[in-house]
């Protein structure tokens, strides 16, 4: 008797069958052996699928226990070898195969291709002669049986293609989490469950915090493992029946059900703060990331999947504008603050269309003889129903939205064009200068120098008059590129002003990075300054230090004649504030130019 042969089959399932495919072969095995009036008959498959099916009246025990017989006889692997029958009807008291068989006969089963896929076998007790009818049959059952195997098996390859298309559609292909559309789709039977049956349930949305910064500094490549990480830090802090999902970029969702009381919600986000607080290995580098977390609560108005995602979404916008890693849980008042700031948006965005603004005007006083020397424009809105309506309510929104762009070529266009105005109508004055405010959206556009030199030119202003202010903030958003802008607009002849010198995060650094020409030391200081001696120390040494390094000094926010003898004292050069006046329109304006007003 030979070796073992590789195609040898098993009694157990190599690879995994499907359990109705079995069952129709056994069922095969079966009606071979009717129809041959055998005892029994087997049905043996090679390859990944090695497994026997027998079936008959009466099979002998070893095909049970050892279908490896069939095999390891060589008389089956001829019948695979050659592609033909191999007949035996004496086995010579059942030496060949095993005990009580005297006869068998065996045929190949071939895919549609013709490749070998295994054997049908018929045995039977006793010697017996295989007609050709009979060999005619067992090969048509053999082919029968082939021919189910092979639509079987593309059913099922079919359906696991499908149920694989189907889990990448309704799963994320980096993290693995369900995404957006499964996420919506188990929101939409939570709500459904909760209005057949009492129970809440609640969505927490986040996004990670400066999770650009990553991507900017260690590549795309350590982003997506920074979100693997905090996928799986996250998938950790949920139950079993909550479902954590990506929705996109570096935003993910909880859904948790059945939840008792708000404060279940929280503790899941408190959890998810915790856990991504610690640091994160990415590519050798120990990052530290974190959250900010809005949750709805589907007892705290509608229950319709889109609205409770809308109002997580203004929770998570809420806890980033406090300060970001932390949780806010939407009530409906965040929702009236988004309608209003959706109005306010679409009224904008028609003002800015229809130029429905206007500057005032607050002077810059020398502190030397009091005498007025120059301008900052304010920009106002004229809304048709609201009045005038201050910057502090608008441009907050302008920046979100890139109106400040169009807005701001406006304001510095009009500046220029007032300011040309005045000194045509006060000529025997020293010229008067114009500081405009320039965000930060403005001054990294590539054709921010030339909107800027376009307004001088076409209103006729010597550079030098206008004064330029902007914030430390350029320090943040593409920082090089706005020292570059800066440094094309001095040598265009345009003056830079450091606005709000004090209050920013680097003060001292942006002095050396920026090409400046003055500071304004920020109100804060300026009017707390006679009533605390260590805000009066703070003014001494931002003046001290601009003086050092040749910068110009405007004192802002001079309220009181206090202010005002203290920073004639210091020496500053300028001031602005309420003392003096506060922002006016044109008409206003001429009238102190008229005058000659003096402080």
């Amino acid at each position: 008797m030979s070796g073992p042969s590789t195609r040898e089959p098993t009694s157990q399932p190599f690879a995994p069958l499907d359990g109705t495919l079995a069952a129709s072969l056994e069922r095969a095995a079966r009606l071979a052996a009717t129809a041959l009036r055998a005892p029994a008959a087997v049905l043996a498959l090679v390859g990944d699928d090695r497994r026997c099916f027998v079936g008959g009246v009466e099979p002998p025990d070893w095909l049970a226990h050892d279908p490896g017989l069939l095999f390891r006889s060589g008389v089956c692997d001829r019948a695979l070898d050659d592609g033909t029958p191999v007949i035996v009807d004496d086995t010579k008291e059942g030496k060949q195969l095993g005990p009580n068989v005297g006869a068998f006969a065996v045929v190949p089963l071939a895919a549609d291709d013709g490749h070998p896929i295994g054997i049908f076998c018929v045995v039977d007790a006793v010697p017996r002669e295989w007609s050709a009818s009979d060999i005619a049959v067992l090969t048509e059952h053999a082919a029968a049986a082939a021919t189910d195997l092979a639509l079987r098996r593309r059913l099922a390859r079919r359906e696991r293609v499908e149920r694989r298309q189907r889990h990448e559609a309704l799963h994320d292909a980096l993290t693995g989490l369900p995404n957006r559309l499964l996420f919506m789709e188990r929101l939409d039977r939570a709500a459904r469950r909760s209005e057949r049956r009492t129970g809440s349930f609640a969505v927490v949305l986040l996004d990670l915090d400066n999770f650009r910064v990553v991507n900017d500094s260690l590549g795309h490549t350590a982003g997506d493992e920074l979100l693997v990480a905090v996928a799986r830090r996250l998938s950790a802090c949920s139950r079993a029946e909550d479902t954590v999902a990506r929705l996109g970029g570096d935003e993910f969702a909880f859904l948790l059900e059945r939840i008792d009381s708000p404060a279940d919600a929280a503790r899941v986000a408190e959890r998810a703060l915790e856990s991504l607080a610690s640091a994160i290995d990415i590519s050798g580098y120990e990052v530290f990331t974190s959250a900010s977390f809005g949750i709805a609560l589907s007892d705290n108005g509608s229950t319709r999947p889109e609205f409770l995602l809308r109002s997580a979404d203004l929770a998570m916008g809420r806890a980033k504008a406090a300060g970001r890693a932390r949780f806010a849980v939407f009530d409906p008042a965040m929702h009236a603050d988004a309608l209003e700031r959706l109005r306010l948006e679409t009224d904008l965005r028609r003002a800015v269309e229809k130029q429905s603004f206007e500057l005032h005007y607050q002077p810059i006083i020398a502190l030397a003889d009091g005498r007025i020397v120059g301008f900052e424009a304010l920009v106002r809105w004229r809304h048709a129903d609201r009045g005038l309506i201050a910057p502090a309510t608008f441009i907050g929104v302008a920046e979100s939205t890139g109106l400040i762009v169009s807005l701001g070529a406006w304001v510095l266009t009009e500046a220029c064009r007032q300011l040309r105005m005045w000194h045509e109508m006060f000529p025997e004055r020293p010229p008067l200068t114009m500081a405009v405010n320039v965000s930060v959206r403005q001054l990294v556009r590539a054709d921010f120098v030339q909107v800027v030199a376009g307004a001088l030119q076409q209103h006729k202003v010597d550079p030098a008059w206008l004064h330029l202010e902007l914030t430390e903030s350029v320090l943040i958003e593409q920082p090089e590129v706005a020292i570059e802008r800066l440094r094309s607009l001095k040598s265009l002849g345009v003056q830079v002003h450091l606005d709000d010198f004090g209050m920013g995060y680097s003060s001292l650094g942006v002095l050396d990075r920026l090409p400046l020409n003055a500071v304004k030391i920020d109100r804060t200081f300026v009017s707390a300054m006679d009533r605390e001696q260590r805000f009066a120390q703070l003014v001494r040494t931002i003046h001290a230090l601009a003086e050092h390094i040749g910068l110009q000094v405007i004192a802002e926010g001079v309220s009181t004649e206090a202010h005002l003898t203290a920073l004639r004292a210091l020496g500053c050069t300028y001031g602005q504030g309420y003392l003096f006046s506060p922002a006016v329109d044109a008409s206003a304006v001429r009238t102190m130019l008229e005058t000659d007003r003096r402080w």
